[in-house]
């Protein structure tokens, strides 16, 4: 299921679409291993599908009553089958299926099965049937136990027919009918009724759902109905599992394949409403959720409903009106380990004179977050890929986006090719030095100063004034908070990966990295958590190496590994600073060169309760 994932897209060239095709959707062709097999005709009765009870892909809304999903069978709805004895040994590269002979509540569906090899199906046999066959290589995929991650399993997608197949309902429409086509998963195992010669029937009956259905409806604030919505994020339910044919059940403990996020986008030129009494619908599998998060993007606002537990039975449809979804509005901090990070990184943007100082306007943010990359992973004027630059080769950075700095440089912080830095065994939190050497003064008179607390000297007069972390702050993320891998989605629908952490207070401390390289299914889509000022997330940013203006590290596709390099106010000798590092092949802290230029995540270090300007070029990203 690893390679399913829609962070995965981002190395291969493609565009993450909601719907992309992982393998054929020829899912009816003969190729692979059974070409001689016996293959059996298949009649099957499928019982009618109940009202509110979907059991089609043609599932549709009442005109009247916008809680009533009314659902039929359609000629040429499939169903996938397969025998539950050959588990993952089948080498047949596409399912056989089953077919509605006509529309209606009922219907007979006809087609084909064999066993592996030339195996007979025998009376005894477990036959399995799965909808919707149409949506394999879409949402679904057969997959195969490939490793275990800390004992725990994980899987990958097979170019075979499997018992095991990856269910993906992260990215939906919003729309019952989308639902029906390609996430109202339904299962049943049955044994033949009969088998004479090559002719074989069996009676599926009721086919039993194994999702539950959530139609929500959204107000703002003001109890407006929402009408202009780009995007919903659904946090901490799960969208993604592995489901055994076999057994009938999900695979257990295997995290690596469980996404606990859903996101509903709707096509191009659409918007998702709530106007007229209309429901957006999702798919989810079954659970009790615990901190679950749903955000909602109008425009460049957005709003949210919390709720601290909930729990979705299977097969059920479930109607909720989130009433006077109150704004998320901007935060200067979040807290975690009860410290207060600011809600970015430190940056400078726009020209040199007049341009930007300060705080990066969301956590996510690298510089060059949305380059059009070739397929050689270079900038192109057109064409290509929208990408950031985690995966463009060999970046530069430009003074126009900077978000790498060297120790306790101010004078020279947009001079990229130089080595200047602050020299001496010093801590540099809110001071101010005359130069760079270890014997320079340190000076209370800013206009002197050029080398000390970069965030310091360019936040110290606004409302809300930031500093460098000290060291001791900083290594509460290394020890102490919990952080798992995590990835947020920018303004420019770019991936942006990272470390992503939040407050451990008891139990055992979950601690996720380093994760291996290219390990991409092991991070988590947290866009909606960081949006609504819950968690910390620090970029894997990279660094620029001594006189140079290439971003190193910063390659998320590197075979050796890219990593995070933060920066704390605290030197140790003349050369070194503390360096918190992290990322696919890091996790440690110690003393880097000074010369090179890191990531800063400043601390808020007091706040008047005004707001400060919003630079213009912000005013948009949410």
């Amino acid at each position: 299921m690893n390679k399913t994932k829609i962070l995965l897209l981002a190395i291969t060239g493609m565009m993450a679409t909601a719907f992309t095709a992982c393998q054929s959707d020829d899912i009816d062709s003969a190729a692979g291993g059974d070409a001689n097999a016996n293959v059996y005709n298949v009649t099957a009765d499928v019982d009618a599908a109940q009202d509110n009870q979907p059991g089609s892909r043609v599932l549709s809304v009442d005109a009247a009553n916008k809680k009533v999903l009314h659902s039929t069978w359609a000629a040429g709805d499939k169903l996938i089958a397969f025998v539950s004895s050959d588990g993952t040994s089948n080498t047949r590269t596409s399912y056989w299926t089953i077919a509605a002979d006509k529309s209606g509540k009922g219907s007979t569906f006809t087609g084909h099965i064999a066993a592996k090899g030339n195996a007979k199906v025998k009376a005894t046999d477990d036959l399995c049937f799965f909808y919707p066959a149409d949506a394999v290589g879409k949402s679904i995929a057969p997959v195969t136990e490939t490793g275990k991650d800390d004992g725990k399993p994980y899987h990958d997608e097979v170019n075979q027919i499997s018992n095991l197949l990856a269910l993906n309902l992260t990215r939906q429409d919003g729309t019952a009918e989308t639902i029906g086509k390609l996430y109202d998963y339904q299962y049943k195992k049955v044994k033949p009724k009969s088998i004479v010669g090559s002719n074989l029937n069996v009676s599926i009956g009721d086919m039993k759902r194994i999702v539950s259905l959530w139609g929500l409806r959204f107000t703002d604030s003001n109890n407006n109905i929402l009408t202009n919505i780009d995007s919903v994020y659904i946090s901490n339910v799960k969208g993604s599992d592995v489901f055994n044919l076999s057994t009938g059940s999900f695979v257990t403990n295997n995290p690596a394949d469980e996404s606990m996020n859903i996101v509903v986008t709707p096509p191009t030129g659409q918007k998702v409403s709530s106007a007229g009494g209309k429901y957006t619908y999702i798919s989810l599998l079954p659970g009790t959720y615990t901190d679950v998060l749903i955000m909602v993007y109008v425009g460049n606002k957005c709003y949210k409903k919390e709720y601290a537990s909930i729990t979705f039975d299977e097969g059920k449809v479930y109607h909720t009106d989130l009433l006077s979804m109150p704004e998320v509005l901007p935060q200067p901090y979040v807290e975690v380990q009860g410290i207060k990070w600011a809600t970015g990184n430190f940056i400078h943007y726009g020209p040199e004179t007049g341009g930007y100082w300060g705080i990066a306007p969301a956590q996510w943010w690298i510089s060059r977050r949305a380059v059009r990359l070739g397929s050689n992973r270079k900038p192109v004027s057109s064409g290509g890929t929208i990408m950031s630059s985690q995966f463009e080769d060999n970046p530069t950075q430009t003074t126009d986006d900077v978000d790498l700095f060297r120790f306790g440089d101010i004078v020279t912080a947009l001079n990229l090719k130089t080595d200047k830095y602050k020299s001496g065994n010093i801590d540099i939190q809110k001071k101010f030095y005359v130069g760079d050497g270890p014997l320079k003064a340190q000076t209370t008179n800013v206009s002197n100063a050029k080398y000390g607390d970069i965030v310091w000297y360019y936040t110290m007069n606004n409302h809300k004034k930031y500093r460098l972390p000290s060291e001791d702050e900083l290594k509460t993320l290394y020890s102490t908070a919990n952080v798992v891998p995590a990835y947020c989605y920018t303004d420019q629908k770019t991936v942006v990966y990272g470390a992503y952490f939040t407050n451990h207070t008891s139990g055992p401390r979950v601690q996720g990295f380093p994760t291996g390289v290219k390990a991409y299914y092991k991070y988590s889509n947290v866009t909606a958590l960081v949006r609504a000022n819950k968690g910390l997330f620090l970029p894997i940013s990279g660094l620029r190496v001594i006189d140079n203006d290439k971003m190193g590290l910063r390659d998320m596709a590197w075979g050796s590994g890219a990593y995070g390099q933060y920066m704390s106010s605290k030197s140790h000798g003349l050369l070194g600073s503390d360096r918190f590092k992290f990322g696919p092949s890091k996790w440690d802290f110690k003393s880097e060169l000074k010369a090179q230029a890191s990531a800063i995540r400043p601390v808020l270090d007091s706040d008047d309760g005004q707001k400060d300007p919003v630079y213009s070029a912000f005013t948009n990203i949410r």
